[in-house]
């Protein structure tokens, strides 16, 4: 049973309603038309024709209002228009033409292929007065059936002998595939600035007699698209570069979603394959572009078969009749195209790097007034120059161009939608976005750094005490690197701390993560004791659990430094780890990255990377037998010298010794340790005080040449934090006060907690509260 689509009816109610508006008694073919071409649907088909449906529809208007006086209704009253006896002969036969195609519904097109049967009619002396032409759009519904079937013109089939006429090859390539030329001329492709070499290459390739098929392989982001979008625009513009035998060439680039799309049944999809590429055969001078070429492979199967895209298409990319340029990342070149050794060798591949930052500047500089025109706003040449230096410097996990015109596109989105208009992109707001996009502080960014890195010393002392060589040494390798007098492709340091526990390597760590306002990533090499235990920094090998999980298949480490690659990255007790671990280190202090098992790089060029060590404090600590000094001396040195490789030790900037703590040193900690716990109690609305007699007899208690400070943290943990949580919870301190830890009198001095009296701010409101009351 055969139905009229929903658009046909809609067409069929508005050619009633233009009778009914006239007060003709009938319907007749030529109300049916001026629906029709009103329709936006086949208004676009007969624009495609070359047809003025503008001029089109005055005419008939015209003749409807001027010559079909004889069908204006006499009477009163309502009335409803009846269809004329050629309307219904008309409609019969669009019916029977789309039951003769094996179509379920009758379309418009339809309906207006029957007109011409019509030969005495209105309505047909119009058609061939606009130079509609019969064959034309009866080569278009069958194109339509194919497309909308997946079927074969009338009834034939549609493999490459069957010959496809024009205006079918243009509606199935306009279908599935995206005219590159066209889009050219719509002004939507950017201008290709550089890529001469890989452009020529191209160039070269096309021009083979056999094998003219090009296969471009880069990493996301660096152009690929762009090089064949700029072939597309050279041909287009029929530029002088252009040679002869490409003049005139359209590039199509396929679809390969909308190819898939609603291929129910088996066969469906080969069958649009081969239509695309009989229409391409039919346009002679087409060319394909598939971009993400890897969804080739594997793409159409069912049920486990061996017949997918890339199988259908290594017959036309041999026979060379058609010229085919895809486009592919390295990782999935790996992946599908190594494996199909077939497939490869089909194609010429060529290689599109990363391009420099100089020429991502031109390219910068060459696009902006298109971003400028659709935001609205202006960019700076400063601006552009600023988005590819620091992209290149701070986002690592991209690659330029495309990152540095991320940068540009998400600021100029960003003052959008703070609705600032005729807003500016200069230093300030790129420096404002890529500090969003990394994470890294403006003032690290900014000019600020310069200041931040001259009182970095000063504030790594406030926090680190005892250490100050230790401190100098790592501040002053931080600074040539910063100043970019050290090798760009090695991390901006790489440090080996020794020295005896509790002397506060792991504290001076955490201090210059949080003054240079970047991340700590710390790893405890206890967990790294096993030989594979290796696995969970940097993957598990193929063929091992977890190699694909997307999460760790590249390892702890890999993951953590792609998140974050500008942290300081500690290691630590370095010592406990398998020896394994630091050869794994070697890549990163020498070439600043590291590689996953799964091929997934990280870039380390701007951690600090930080090991520490106990080694040799064992030794120091032993007691020489008769004369001589109590300590040895560079006992630390041979202990390192008999751990690490030659070549470990070598690529270290610094190994920074760390000496053991003074107790005069101590007074200062424990005010440190104080502070800390001031800051735990402010929430409270607690203050912590202590008297110099105290301190003293914390230090006193707690102070342990080889044990370091971390005595002091379990003194102060034992004699203040246990009764100060007493008081906090059930005592004097319910609602907050101020303490002052002081020391007894008595025999045997003890620490004691005195509850003094309640903050000022809390007096003070209280006095306010009564004030307020009494008035």
């Amino acid at each position: 049973m055969l139905d009229a689509n929903e658009g046909l009816e809609n067409i069929f109610e508005n050619a009633v309603k233009e009778a009914e508006k006239r007060n003709h008694e009938y319907v007749t073919i030529e109300h049916l038309l001026l629906a029709l071409i009103k329709d936006k649907n086949v208004g676009t088909v007969l624009h495609d024709f070359k047809v003025n449906v503008s001029a089109l529809i005055r005419d008939v208007e015209t003749y409807l209002n001027d010559k079909c006086g004889d069908i204006v209704f006499k009477g009163d009253g309502k009335f409803t228009p009846r269809k004329t006896a050629s309307l219904e002969r008309l409609m019969n036969r669009a019916f029977t033409q789309a039951l003769f195609q094996g179509r379920q519904d009758v379309t418009a097109l339809d309906v207006l292929l029957s007109i011409f049967a019509e030969k005495k009619s209105h309505a047909a002396y119009f058609l061939k007065l606009y130079k509609i032409d019969r064959e034309d759009l009866q080569d278009l519904i069958s194109a339509e059936t194919i497309l909308d079937e997946g079927m074969a013109p009338m009834g034939g089939q549609a493999g490459p002998e069957q010959k496809l006429r024009p205006n079918q090859a243009d509606r199935i390539l306009k279908h599935y595939t995206e005219n590159l030329n066209q889009k050219y001329f719509d002004k939507k492709i950017d201008p290709v600035i550089g890529r001469e070499e890989e452009s020529d290459q191209l160039k070269q390739i096309l021009a083979r007699r056999n094998k003219n098929n090009v296969l471009l392989v880069g990493d996301p982001g660096v152009g690929k698209t762009a090089v064949v979008e700029g072939l597309a625009r050279r041909i287009a513009k029929n530029k002088g570069d252009v040679p002869e035998y490409l003049k005139d060439h359209v590039i199509y680039s396929l679809d390969v979603g909308s190819l898939l799309a609603g291929s129910k049944y088996r066969g469906d999809f080969e069958e649009r394959f081969k239509m695309i590429l009989n229409a391409l055969d039919k346009k002679e001078k087409g060319i394909l572009f598939v971009d993400e070429a890897h969804m080739m492979i594997g793409a159409g199967t069912t049920n486990g078969g061996a017949l997918d895209l890339a199988n259908l298409m290594k017959p036309i990319l041999t026979k060379g009749s058609i010229k085919v340029i895809a486009s592919t990342t390295w990782g999935e070149y790996r992946k599908y195209f190594e494996k199909d050794r077939a497939l490869m060798r089909r194609f010429q591949r060529v290689q599109i790097g990363e391009p420099t930052t100089e020429t991502t500047i031109k390219i910068l500089k060459g696009v902006k007034h298109y971003y400028e025109k659709f935001h609205k706003c202006t960019i700076t040449d400063e601006a552009c120059e600023d988005a590819v230096d620091y992209s290149f410097k701070f986002i690592a996990e991209k690659k330029l161009p495309d990152k540095a015109i991320d940068v540009i596109d998400s600021a100029c989105a960003r003052l959008k939608l703070n609705g600032v208009k005729d807003g500016k992109i200069d230093h300030d707001e790129i420096i404002h976005e890529i500090s969003k996009l990394t994470g890294i502080s403006i003032e690290q960014l900014g000019k600020k750094e310069s200041k931040n890195l001259q009182t970095l010393e000063d504030k790594m002392k406030l926090s680190v005490f005892g250490q100050d060589n230790a401190i100098h040494t790592i501040v002053d390798k931080i600074l040539v690197a910063r100043a970019g007098l050290k090798s760009l492709n090695r991390p901006v340091g790489s440090f080996l701390f020794l020295g005896p526990t509790g002397v506060g390597k792991t504290e001076t760590a955490k201090s210059l993560a949080k003054t240079l306002g970047v991340e700590l990533l710390r790893f405890d090499m206890s967990e790294y004791q096993e030989k594979h235990s290796i696995a969970k920094l940097i993957g598990s090998p193929p063929g091992y659990v977890g190699y694909e999980d997307s999460h760790m298949g590249g390892g702890m480490l890999v993951n953590e430094i792609e998140k974050n690659p500008h942290a300081v990255v500690l290691f630590d007790e370095i010592e406990k780890a398998h020896r394994d671990v630091s050869n794994m280190l070697l890549q990163v202090m020498d070439y600043g990255n590291i590689t996953g098992s799964n091929g997934k790089k990280a870039d380390c060029r701007n951690i600090v990377l930080i090991l520490t060590s106990n080694l040799g404090a064992e030794d120091m600590e032993r007691n020489n037998i008769g004369f001589g000094d109590l300590e040895k001396v560079g006992a630390d040195d041979d202990a390192m010298k008999k751990f690490f490789a030659p070549e470990f030790r070598n690529r270290l900037d610094a190994v920074v010794k760390f000496g053991k703590l003074a107790p005069e040193i101590c007074k200062s900690i424990v005010g440190k340790f104080l502070q800390e716990l001031n800051q735990m109690t402010i929430e409270k609305n607690v203050e912590v005080n202590a008297t110099p007699v105290a301190i003293d007899y914390l230090v006193k208690k707690g102070f342990d040449a080889k044990m370091g400070a971390r005595p002091l943290t379990r003194i102060i943990e034992n004699e203040i934090k246990k009764p100060l949580s007493k008081m906090i919870l059930f005592g004097e301190l319910q609602e907050g006060g101020m303490v002052e830890v002081d020391l007894s009198d008595g025999v045997v001095p003890e620490i004691k907690i005195n509850f003094k009296q309640k903050k000022k701010v809390e007096i003070k409101a209280t006095e306010e509260k009564k004030d307020a009351k009494t008035s």
